[in-house]
C-alpha cells in the first residue's frame, strides 16, 4: 500500500506573488483620469470657440467665416499632433484638418520657439484642461488654412510665428495662469565671422619657398643690364641758322 504524502504548505512562486493581492512587490499604478467624451455637443464647443476667436483677430466677412466654418474636421481622441491638409486625403475631397484630442482630462501644451513670437512654453510644456488645449490646437490649424488661402482671398506667406502668436493670444484671454508660465524666447546675436591666422607652412612648401626666393634672387643678378632709354626722337624739323649775307 502506497503511503500518502502530505501536502507541502503553499509557497508563492514569482508569478503567483505577482498575482497575489497581498504582495508587497505589486505596485499600484496611477492612471490619470480620463476626460470626458468627445460628444457632438462638445466638438460644436471647440469648433466654435475656435472660429469665433480667428473670425474676430482677422475681422473677416461673413461669406469668409462660413468657408472656414466649412472646412471639415476629422477629430481623433489620441494623443499626437494635429494637421491641417490642403490636399484631398483619408477619404476627404479637398481641404481638412486632423485634430487629437487628449484622451486624459488634462494636456500638456507645447509651442514652437521663434524669436519672432517672443514667448514659448517651458521645454516641459504646460498643462491645461484637455478640452481648452484642442480649442488653442484648432486655432493653429485654422491660422493655416487662412494662410492657404481657404476663405477666398489671397495666400499668405507660411509661417509658424503667426500660428504661434494667435495660440499664445488665446491662451492669454482663457488662461491668464498658463500665460504667465511661458518663458521669454530672446534673439540671438549675430555672430562674428572670425578670421583665422593661415595655418604654417609645411617643411615641403618652406624649402619650395626659400630655393625660388634662391632662384629669384639668382636670376635678377645674371641678367644683363638693360640699354638705356632714350626717349622718342621729335618730328619737328630743326631751326637753321641764316645764312650771312654781304662780304
Amino acid at each position: 500500500m502506497l503511503a500518502l504524502r502530505a501536502p507541502r504548505p503553499y509557497a508563492a512562486t514569482g508569478m503567483d506573488a505577482a498575482r497575489s493581492p497581498n504582495s508587497s512587490s505589486r505596485a499600484a499604478v496611477k492612471r490619470a483620469p480620463a476626460g470626458p467624451r468627445l460628444t457632438e455637443r462638445l466638438r460644436g464647443e471647440i469648433h466654435a470657440a475656435a472660429l469665433e476667436f480667428v473670425v474676430e483677430r482677422y475681422e473677416l466677412t461673413v461669406a469668409q467665416r462660413e468657408q472656414l466654418a466649412s472646412i471639415p474636421i476629422r477629430w481623433r481622441r489620441s494623443r499626437g499632433g494635429s494637421a491641417y491638409y490642403q490636399r484631398a486625403a483619408r477619404g476627404f475631397d479637398g481641404p481638412h484638418i486632423l485634430l487629437r484630442v487628449s484622451p486624459a482630462a488634462v494636456g500638456t501644451w507645447h509651442t514652437y520657439r521663434r524669436a519672432r513670437a517672443r514667448f514659448s512654453t517651458p521645454p516641459g510644456g504646460i498643462e491645461l484642461d484637455a478640452m481648452l488645449l484642442a480649442k488653442a490646437v484648432l486655432v493653429h490649424e485654422f491660422t493655416h488654412a487662412l494662410q492657404h488661402g481657404a476663405c477666398g482671398h489671397a495666400r499668405r506667406s507660411f509661417s509658424e510665428v503667426e500660428t504661434t502668436e494667435n495660440e499664445i493670444e488665446f491662451i492669454r484671454r482663457h488662461a491668464p495662469e498658463a500665460f504667465a508660465q511661458l518663458t521669454p524666447v530672446l534673439r540671438r546675436a549675430p555672430r562674428r565671422k572670425v578670421r583665422r591666422a593661415p595655418a604654417p607652412p609645411s617643411g615641403l612648401a618652406a624649402l619650395r619657398a626659400i630655393v625660388l626666393r634662391a632662384a629669384g634672387t639668382l636670376a635678377g643678378l645674371i641678367q644683363p643690364a638693360k640699354p638705356a632709354a632714350h626717349g622718342p626722337r621729335s618730328s619737328r624739323p630743326r631751326a637753321r641758322s641764316p645764312r650771312p649775307t654781304g662780304n
